[in-house]
């Protein structure tokens, strides 16, 4: 896992309700230094049918679908060459995923009820359900309507992503929960939701200004292949998974000097992957500044410090996985790191 490959994901455009077009949005992205996309337009796969999957300038860009119904239970279907319909039961077109090979992320299941303004929730209602592949536990425009006031509108979208609260208690409990209840790893992204409204002359949450935020890098074993298609598989496979830490760039400006791994004697791995420990067992962190990590163990915090660089031995068995907040706000979500 040697090379670092940095995208943005959930992204709407004009195929929804989105106001670019793909060829726009790419530029967007490849200047906000991201290597790729994934467009997830709502009920379809028009920008698949369409050939624009691929690259462009560069940028990969991948067409998945976001199945929504009109109440809630998004589900983020990735890896589909059909488009699948929303149902009244989730598990419908969850199934109808793997169906097609393919695998989905739960969409922004823990939406505030107790906004304080007129957006409603659009929330996941069973969280005792099962099938789906991960959880999306940050999104952008979710965790930013959570916390808009519309009495402070102006301030709100001045400092946007300065009121950011990251993901909720509960839905870092759950994913925990869900990854306590399973020997493999239930892997987590972060998103942006983007839309790039517009709002009389200008645009609220613009993509260029959103791809600067939260950020999903991806760790691989080789480079990102010039090959779109197997591109393609390296990302999708990455988020399956759980090959990814979750940043949000708006707080490192400086580098992206980022480690989460354990070492033993004979093997090294990352984010996603599973190893078996051994008497020189060491996890090891290394952020681009210092900031206050947690570090968990099967959804519980078996360690707190402001560092910028920690290593542990001694390692138990279980899932580890860590959180970094810096200045307070939320950074940097890993996925876990399985230690048997």
């Amino acid at each position: 896992m040697n090379f670092i490959s940095k995208g943005a994901f959930h992204i709407h455009t004009k195929y929804s309700d989105g106001t670019g077009t793909i060829p726009q949005i790419a530029k967007d992205a490849k200047k906000a230094g991201l290597d790729w996309i994934i467009i997830t337009d709502h009920n379809n796969l028009a920008g698949l049918k369409n050939n624009e999957e691929g690259w462009h300038d560069g940028l990969a860009v991948i067409v998945c679908e976001e199945i929504t119904p009109d109440n809630g239970n998004h589900y983020l279907a990735l890896d589909i060459k059909q488009e699948i319909p929303p149902s009244a039961n989730p598990q419908e077109y969850i199934n109808a995923v793997n169906d097609q090979g393919g695998f989905g992320f739960v969409a922004h299941p823990d939406e505030s009820r107790s906004r304080k303004n007129n957006r409603r929730p659009l929330r996941w209602d069973d969280w005792n359900l099962r099938g789906f592949h991960g959880i999306e536990i940050w999104n952008y425009l979710s965790d930013w309507t959570d916390n808009y006031n519309k009495n402070f509108s102006l301030y709100h979208i001045l400092v946007k992503n300065r009121i950011l609260k990251g993901p909720s208690k509960n839905i870092l409990k759950w994913w925990d929960d869900v990854n306590n209840e399973t020997a493999t790893i239930v892997p987590a992204v972060g998103s942006l939701d983007t839309h790039a409204f517009d709002f009389k002359f200008v645009k609220i949450f613009p993509y260029f200004d959103n791809f600067k935020t939260i950020t999903n890098y991806l760790f691989l074993e080789e480079k990102l292949s010039s090959d779109f298609n197997e591109a393609k598989k390296q990302i999708l496979n990455g988020l399956k998974n759980g090959n990814n830490m979750i940043v949000n760039r708006f707080w490192n400006k400086k580098n992206d000097e980022f480690c989460f791994k354990i070492i033993t004697k004979n093997q090294e791995v990352f984010s996603g992957e599973k190893i078996y420990h051994d008497e020189n067992s060491r996890l090891i962190i290394k952020l681009p500044e210092k900031a206050k990590i947690k570090l968990l163990l099967d959804g519980k915090i078996v360690l707190e410090k402001e560092t910028n660089f920690l290593e542990i031995k001694d390692l138990s068995v279980g899932k580890y996985r860590f959180e970094a907040y810096l200045k307070n706000k939320p950074w940097i979500f890993s996925n876990p790191i399985l230690c048997e």
